[in-house]
């Protein structure tokens, strides 16, 4: 039986970010720090989703005694027993395409 770390026990909410692309038949949604993609009929059923998918990868990441590592991927760091989340910005670069000649 895997032993399960005593720091989580205080309820503890992260803002964890995620991309929602609009296709034809619906929704897709993708986590890309932890590289976990869902989907929906509409937006609301595709957050839905993707917070579902987060919640059990979060939960199977304790089980297996790997949270810590995982929530490093979203800029999380344990410091003196307490969760740190290191500022982040989300950027965007110009980029120009080529195109065929």
């Amino acid at each position: 039986m895997t032993k399960k770390s005593d720091s989580y026990a205080q309820k503890t909410i992260l803002q964890v970010p995620y991309i929602v692309k609009k296709e034809d038949d619906g929704y897709v949604v993708e986590c890309i720090d932890l590289s976990i993609i869902s989907q929906g009929d509409n937006l609301s059923e595709a957050r839905k989703n993707i917070r579902e998918a987060i919640l059990l990868h979060f939960k199977s990441a304790l089980e297996l005694d790997l949270l810590d590592k995982e929530l490093e991927k979203l800029g999380v760091v344990k410091k003196k027993n307490r969760l740190e989340v290191v500022p982040r910005d989300l950027e965007s670069a110009p980029i120009e395409l080529p195109v065929s000649s």
